[in-house]
């Protein structure tokens, strides 16, 4: 009951939200549609991102969370990928990878300079390959779209492959993981299409 209550608080805030953008914009068809797949993705981020930023401080691993987090967040805004049917368990996977990852590779992960070169480009090359991966509930149906979203996915891989080297060893294995998760949930599963869901 409680759950049920909560989807329809969800929903009448993303109406009501969508709807005075609408009546102000006066967007067109597949405006309105992009418009509202962000309302509902904002809406159902921030209270995974208010938990894991309060994590992190009190961990200590502010920066490094956040260097992470808006890593994979960016690079998926426009390469997409695989979502969990389960809000709750991508609730949970999502502030534990957040917080954890971070936390872990300052104590684990040292990977030298010519190995990360290497890792960036194979990664940005998957990326062009795979980006952008629709879901059977989120389709991209348009072909400029599509090729977009291609493009500025490839082009944030490039220019994390590059700031990944700038930067220490640290900072530079964070971007890297975040890359690799963001490549991980674009790879298609057994049969070709990815899962539908709602996830970060």
């Amino acid at each position: 009951m409680e759950k049920r209550e909560h989807k329809l608080l969800f929903y009448k805030l993303s109406e009501r939200l969508f709807n005075a953008l609408q009546n102000n914009l006066q967007l067109e068809r597949r405006q309105a549609l992009l418009v509202k797949l962000g309302i509902d993705t904002v809406l159902n981020v921030i209270p995974k991102l208010i938990i894991t930023i309060f994590l992190a401080l009190l961990l200590h691993e502010l920066v490094p969370v956040l260097v992470f987090m808006g890593s994979f967040l960016v690079l998926r805004g426009f390469a997409y990928g695989r979502h969990l049917k389960s809000d709750l368990l991508c609730t949970i996977l999502t502030i534990f990878v957040f917080v954890s990852v971070p936390y872990m590779v300052n104590f684990t992960v040292d990977i030298p300079e010519m190995g990360r070169s290497i890792l960036g480009l194979a990664l940005t090359v998957i990326i062009g390959v795979f980006a952008p991966a629709d879901t059977i509930k989120n389709p991209i149906t348009s072909k400029s779209l599509r090729r977009k979203l291609k493009k500025q996915a490839v082009f944030l891989a490039l220019i994390f492959s590059g700031l990944q080297l700038v930067t220490n060893n640290y900072f530079g294995t964070i971007i890297l993981i975040s890359m690799v998760l963001a490549v991980l949930l674009l790879l298609p599963l057994k049969g070709g299409k990815t899962n539908e869901g709602t996830n970060v």
